[in-house]
């Protein structure tokens, strides 16, 4: 019989404010709690229509340098660390509120997440989440980078990273947790090589990065 586990929210609201990363803007983002199925909801409140984003894959409408996630003309940015936070303490259904178009990057990890939802406590719900299991090997290849998943009593997350290049190979392997989650990856942060910074500023990105926020690689580093 396959695992089932119960849906969680959060017991209370909690804040953060600060400025996003690519966009620059000052943004004051609320973590809420939400009912049963209802899953992770961005919801724009500096718009007039109090535009609503489900946290769902057919939402995603960019990938460059972060992941952003749109519904008719409203949009929200560099949403991955925030989902990242609240899918590694097993949150399931809450509603992120936003005055601006993109979550605040802090210190470029997702630390600060971490903290709003231990602050918020985590509630569990009366409705059952059944996950998914993956049966078989599944591989998928985009552009270099190879993603595969293979069958585990549990979810373990292996990873092998370097840029195009080779330089600064880097691996890492965890069975998650919650608490694996907070102390092994949450503490990750942004960081670009700094051949890349001349394109990002180009392309409109960055515009609120600096090294209080990300960290810049060189090879003389």
């Amino acid at each position: 019989m396959r695992a089932v586990l119960q849906q969680q929210t959060l017991a209370k609201p909690a804040s953060f404010s600060g400025v996003g990363l690519h966009s620059g803007n000052k943004v004051s983002m609320t973590l809420l709690p939400a009912p049963p199925n209802s899953g992770v909801i961005f919801r724009r409140v500096d718009l007039d229509s109090r535009a609503e984003i489900p946290a769902q894959v057919g939402n995603v409408a960019e990938t460059d340098r972060s992941t952003t996630l749109s519904r008719g003309n409203a949009k929200v940015q560099t949403v991955e660390h925030v989902l990242a936070a609240l899918y590694g303490f097993g949150v399931t259904n809450a509603v992120v509120e936003l005055d601006s178009s993109e979550p605040p990057v802090a210190d470029g990890s997702a630390r600060q997440f971490c903290k709003m939802i231990r602050e918020a406590g985590i509630e569990a719900q009366a409705e059952r989440v059944e996950p998914v299991q993956v049966t078989e090997p599944i591989e998928y290849t985009h552009n270099g980078t190879v993603i595969s998943a293979f069958p585990h009593d549990g979810f373990k997350i292996t990873c092998t990273s370097s840029d195009k290049g080779g330089r600064f190979t880097q691996f890492f392997s965890v069975e998650l947790t919650p608490e694996t989650w907070e102390s092994e990856i949450a503490q990750a942060r942004t960081f670009c090589f700094y051949e890349e910074i001349e394109y990002l500023i180009k392309n409109g990105l960055i515009r609120g990065g600096s090294l209080e926020n990300a960290i810049v690689i060189r090879d003389d580093a």
